[in-house]
């Protein structure tokens, strides 16, 4: 919380995230996703336009321990740091024999927020 909400400061920002009360991100693209946790579990809501909310559609969100599709975008290669192109060199081409992952890159507008006690 702001203490004084006409002087807000880095302070007030800059919290542990102990603090921590919810957290989650906004997509905007084909449709508007809002992803949400607070603190027990994640997850994912859709805006149905024709009713102006949001609809729980991706309950309890878990990430695999491994995936297939990697996103990244490329035109962006030449200002990669090592580890990142190091990464992305084995999602194309892996050398331990195993399929190779596809590529998918979606451009989207994404808002990341906390809010904190």
């Amino acid at each position: 919380m702001i203490k004084d909400k006409d002087n807000a400061t880095l302070e007030d920002v800059l919290q542990p995230g102990t603090h921590m009360i919810a957290a989650g991100y906004c997509m905007y693209g084909s449709s508007c996703t809002l992803v949400l946790s607070t603190g027990n579990g994640v997850n994912g809501f859709t805006l149905d336009p024709s009713l102006g909310e949001f609809i729980l559609t991706h309950p309890n969100i878990k990430i695999p321990n491994k995936g297939k599709i990697y996103s990244v975008n490329e035109g962006n290669a030449r200002n990669w740091d090592a580890p990142t192109a190091k990464y992305v060199e084995r999602c194309k081409f892996p050398q331990d024999g195993s399929s190779p992952k596809s590529l998918r890159y979606i451009g989207r507008s994404v808002s990341v927020f906390q809010l904190f006690v």
